[in-house]
């Protein structure tokens, strides 16, 4: 893993969310449904999908980053996804709103709305449209359904991640306590040894010391009293 490809797909991505966002801006700015605005949302979404696999990248990098950046790392990726979401949606919906003024003139405008309102053709095409706002809604609830089920794997992965993380940091502790109890039985086991030889020095030297008394004892009575 290299910190160096990390900061280069950084800045590729960083670049890449400006583009986007000065793009959705001008999309914003212009009105009606006209052909510049349907390129200008296209070309957002091309971009969307080059931040995506950017994304990824860093994403991978993350991952396969030592302990002590990983943290750090998959904090920028979350941050990442989750501004590349608010601007997906946000070009999802100016997409979106795109796609239904087209529908609605291409209805105002189709022989059978000219018709429908002779009566002949009012009803089946009543209808139509109720079929067709269901079937709008269905797809919207679906997209949003995927898009959280996306989120909530994204999420789900990005918490496996830390847990995994948080475990090995557990083992490093558990296994530098284990050293560190070693070392203390190594070290309680010194100082007994220690101890027992310093009281046996201790014995020795009160033994010697006894003996000179003894001899100096004897020596003063021999020279003194006896003669």
């Amino acid at each position: 893993m290299s910190s160096e490809k990390f900061e280069d797909l950084e800045e590729d991505f960083v670049a890449l969310m400006e583009e986007i966002r000065r793009k959705l801006e001008s999309a914003k700015g212009r009105g009606g449904i006209g052909e510049s605005k349907k390129s200008l949302l296209r070309e957002v979404q091309r971009k969307v999908d080059q931040a995506s696999g950017v994304l990824q990248e860093l994403e991978h990098e993350a991952r396969a980053a030592p302990n002590p950046y990983r943290v750090h790392m998959n904090s920028k990726t979350r941050k990442y996804r989750s501004e590349l979401d608010d601007v997906n949606k946000t070009a999802a919906s100016l997409a979106g709103g795109v796609r239904h003024v087209t529908i609605a003139r291409q209805d105002l405008l189709s022989p059978s709305s000219v018709l429908g309102d002779f009566g002949a053709g009012d009803p089946q095409r009543s209808r139509l449209l109720q079929m067709n706002e269901t079937l709008d809604r269905t797809t919207d609830s679906l997209a949003r359904t995927f898009q959280v089920a996306a989120e909530t794997d994204q999420i789900g992965t990005a918490v496996a991640e830390e847990l995994r993380t948080q475990r090995e940091s557990l083992v490093r502790t558990k296994e530098r306590l284990e050293e560190t109890d070693q070392n203390l039985s190594t070290s309680r086991k010194i100082l007994r040894t220690m101890y027992r030889r310093v009281m046996t020095n201790k014995m020795i030297l009160i033994m010697i010391i006894v003996v000179e008394i003894c001899i100096l004892g004897a020596l003063i009575y021999w020279k003194f009293i006896m003669k």
